[in-house]
């Protein structure tokens, strides 16, 4: 493992809890949330003359994810379901319209929110959950296909990062508190999990923090933000499982709690980081971005 001191850009916001960055090839536009404002951004890294680089859109509850439709149209993790939404600007005016809501498989649990999802290559909706009182084993991970929403997988705790592997063969997915990334061999065609297995065991001293969102990169290795770690580390996952995974570098930031990334850009060379407030930090809340020597692949898109 080695620590690579990439130039580091900072974007300056007053973010309580960024999250969910996902960039959309679309409109070349970096989306991410702000979920303790109930807000969702849609920033134009590059600057724009109208004074429209960062547009805010207010949501209505707590929103834990959101990824773009094929139609145009968003899809939202809504404290109170999953939502179709379209986003409406002009005029210097954000509105966020919600066509329907989709599904709410954690209705009569109050205590829950949705927590970090994307859409897997071919189209699906994949989404977690999280306790707010931080109580174990009462999250899942779920599946919207468009028709029937899924349990996929029971007794988390704080369902996070996720991502697919080039090609969508394979699939990553992190539940905090465990410390450790899991891997399944993943159906493109009914979107069903097997032969699950650990690819990374984070060390119980939390020298790293605690692992919080993910992205994959073109070459199918890792990307991971450390809460409470202040860094992103890079893996292999494929190597050294048994001694708790290859890690190949890691980059230090200059806050103590990064929750996620995306790549970004038109060619996918960046890789936008989001960060939480912490108290006495001056850098925390900022959204951060840097050039690794790899690039990304495209996000998914929903399909149905």
């Amino acid at each position: 493992m080695r620590t690579d001191h990439f130039p580091i850009s900072v974007f300056p916001f007053s973010l309580t809890l960024g999250e969910g960055p996902v960039w959309d090839n679309e409109s070349g536009r970096l989306f991410f949330l702000d979920i303790t404002k109930k807000q969702l951004h849609r920033f134009n890294p590059n600057g724009c003359s109208d004074n429209t680089a960062d547009e805010v859109f207010a949501l209505e509850t707590l929103t834990g994810c959101a990824a773009p439709c094929r139609s145009g149209n968003w899809l939202i993790a809504a404290q109170n379901g999953i939502q179709e939404v379209q986003l409406l600007s002009g005029s210097g005016h954000c509105q966020v319209k919600i066509l329907r809501t989709l599904t709410h498989p954690e209705v009569a649990d109050a205590d829950n929110r949705y927590n970090d999802g994307k859409c897997s290559p071919e189209g699906r909706f994949w989404f977690g959950s999280l306790n707010m009182n931080h109580e174990k084993h009462r999250a899942a991970l779920y599946c919207w296909d468009g028709t029937q929403c899924r349990t996929v997988l029971s007794g988390a705790t704080n369902s996070n990062g996720l991502g697919w592997s080039p090609g969508g063969h394979t699939f990553y997915w992190i539940d905090t508190p465990t410390r450790q990334v899991e891997a399944f061999d993943y159906n493109t065609q009914d979107g069903t999990l097997s032969n699950r297995r650990t690819v990374i065991r984070f060390a119980d001293d939390l020298s790293w923090g605690r692992p919080d969102g993910m992205t994959v990169d073109a070459a199918g290795n890792l990307w991971i933000a450390h809460w409470n770690g202040s860094c992103v580390t890079h893996w292999n996952p494929h190597c050294n499982i048994e001694q708790g995974g290859e890690c190949l570098q890691t980059v230090p930031l200059p806050v103590l709690n990064v929750t996620s990334m995306t790549f970004g850009g038109s060619s996918l060379d960046t890789l936008y980081i989001t960060s939480a407030r912490s108290d006495n930090e001056s850098a925390s809340g900022n959204l951060f971005s840097f050039k690794p020597l790899v690039g990304g692949i495209p996000a998914g898109r929903f399909a149905y």
